[in-house]
């Protein structure tokens, strides 16, 4: 069954990739991509284009979404890996090779195009069985990639997102158009002036970056369903890391980052030493470290410290930890926050017992309020 629909979907892709124009520039169609029932942003940088009679896909759709595939690039070795438990795929961009830890070759390579790196759709499938389909929408292609998780079928999936493309794409459409000068003075004002009407804007897109404190793995584990795709960072004091072996591998195996909470009162040289002997504990439970910490009681001296020995600091522009207000006033919060901020935040929930009753309401609100989660890693509180 699986073998058939690929087939398919591959004739289909072949029939449309003159279509798809390389993201250099704007492009002539718009592709939206999706992965699973998760619609992603739409750009010319991150656009889906055909080359070569393959299709590719940039690598985003793949990190950390809830396909549970994580992706690492080496700019020494100038290579792309993609894993997922034991099933690892390397890209060597100088080379233009594709090959599993197996040993298993594949035809085609990765295309970088500005620092994006595009991955061929049906490589990527096959490697991880997933399957995909490139269906013609009112505004170009969608083009979705789906596991064995995914819950809608296309037809109902583009019903769903039709509002969000619609926003989207005319938002796409604005970013096109040349920018034009502004008109010039009058000489004379004139006789008489009527108040425009204000132009319908499309609701705001916002996104969040969840931080939740464990302190019970048995309050903690419930949590992890509510975020596909681990989207939420886990802080972990030295104390709560014994007894959580399990947690913290589920989160290594894709359940979502740890992230160590440190006491940074003492100084730099202090928390260094707190932050590497935590990671020699989660290293042991899990195989795993982190360079996500969240220093308290830091000076700005002992942080800068942190940061130059290789560590991401983790600063929350909201803190909600202690909060007893409804789920509702806190998506509000929420929102306000990201709206500040250009449209994303880091915000700290509080604890797992906090927060643990009103999460799925939580969730509910902030998708009403145009507001997506995305996993707080290194790369992401850099750019922020």
């Amino acid at each position: 069954m699986r073998g058939g629909k690929r087939i398919i979907c591959l004739l289909l892709a072949l029939l449309l990739l003159v279509c798809l124009a390389p993201p250099v520039g704007a492009a002539e169609t718009a592709v939206f991509t999706a992965v699973n029932d998760t619609l992603l942003p739409l750009a010319d940088e991150t656009m889906p284009f055909g080359s070569g009679g393959k299709l590719y896909v940039a690598s985003m759709a793949f990190d950390g979404t809830d396909l549970g595939i994580y992706y690492s690039r080496s700019r020494d070795k100038n290579t792309a890996v993609l894993y997922k438990k034991r099933n690892v795929i390397i890209f060597d961009l100088s080379a233009g090779t594709i090959e599993t830890n197996n040993g298993q070759t594949y035809t085609g390579s990765a295309i970088v195009r500005g620092d994006v790196v595009f991955l061929p759709v049906d490589v990527m499938c096959r490697c991880f069985d997933l399957e995909y389909t490139l269906t013609r929408i009112s505004y170009g292609y969608l083009l979705r990639i789906k596991s064995d998780t995914v819950v809608l079928s296309d037809s109902k999936f583009i019903d769903a997102a039709n509002a969000t493309m619609a926003s989207r794409y005319a938002r796409y459409e604005r970013s096109q158009l040349p920018e034009e000068a502004p008109p010039a003075e009058p000489e004379q004002p004139p006789a008489q002036q009527t108040t425009p009407t204000p132009a319908q804007e499309p609701a705001q897109e916002r996104t969040a970056y969840f931080v939740v404190e464990c302190t019970d793995p048995a309050k903690t584990a419930p949590l992890l369903s509510r975020f596909s795709g681990g989207q939420a960072a886990y802080l972990f004091t030295p104390d709560n890391l014994a007894g959580a072996d399990e947690l913290l591998r589920r989160l290594a195996s894709g359940g979502g980052a740890a992230a160590l909470r440190i006491d940074a009162g003492g100084g730099a040289e202090d928390a260094l030493a707190r932050i590497e002997a935590a990671n020699d504990a989660l290293w042991a439970a899990a195989n795993q470290k982190t360079r996500l910490v969240w220093l308290d009681g830091a000076s700005d001296e002992t942080t800068r410290r942190v940061r130059e020995a290789g560590y991401c600091p983790i600063s929350a522009a909201l803190n909600l930890g202690g909060s007893t207000q409804s789920a509702s006033r806190l998506s509000a919060r929420i929102l306000s926050a990201a709206d500040a901020r250009k449209g994303s935040c880091c915000v700290f929930l509080g604890t797992d017992a906090e927060i643990g009753d009103r999460l799925a309401s939580l969730l509910t609100s902030l998708r009403a309020g145009n507001c997506t989660l995305a996993r707080l890693n290194e790369v992401t509180i850099s750019q922020r």
